[in-house]
């Protein structure tokens, strides 16, 4: 269980009430595949921010991103390259300047990494009765109507895991 603050406001104390106990529960899988590309935290977190950016981004970049210095950054960087995670070119205007992108297995172990998170969410709705479903339908198409309006300019505003806003069927 999480401890909060005694003076955080009790809507978002509720909201993280409701939501933490499905996080936590996939934790472990996202984890175990996060070990299984043989990935740190920081390697997560270097190719959560290229799929988040969309773009190629310098080293430098990645690393004010990430909150780690150049040299650290750096070496994540040279060992994804290795594990062929991400690719690594000369910038087209600076030379010196070195540009680093998702690859495809890169993308790809951000999805299995995602279905891990995906597969707890659905354990928790494959639970639920007639009744609790569609209390929660109702639910979450606020919550989905909230976030679109005060997180627009996020990857996430559709309300889809991956920012799509096109429906996987």
């Amino acid at each position: 269980m999480i401890k909060l603050p005694s003076d955080m406001d009790p809507l978002a104390a509720g909201l993280l009430g409701a939501i933490v106990p499905i996080i936590k529960d996939g934790q472990t899988s996202v984890v175990s595949a996060m070990a299984g590309f043989d990935l740190t935290f920081s390697q997560f977190r270097i190719l959560f921010v290229l799929d988040s950016e969309g773009s190629d981004l310098a080293v430098n970049e990645l690393a004010e991103r990430i909150s780690l210095s150049l040299p650290a950054a750096g070496r994540a960087v040279d060992s994804m390259v290795k594990m062929a995670l991400v690719s690594r070119r000369e910038d087209n205007t600076d030379r010196r300047v070195k540009r680093i992108a998702l690859t495809a297995a890169g993308s790809e172990a951000l999805e299995q990494i995602g279905n891990a998170r995906r597969q707890a969410t659905e354990r928790f709705v494959k639970k639920l009765n007639d009744e609790e479903r569609a209390a929660l339908t109702t639910v979450v198409a606020t919550l989905s109507g909230l976030t679109r309006k005060y997180f627009a300019n996020s990857p996430w505003a559709a309300g889809k895991p991956n920012g799509s806003t096109e429906s996987s069927q």
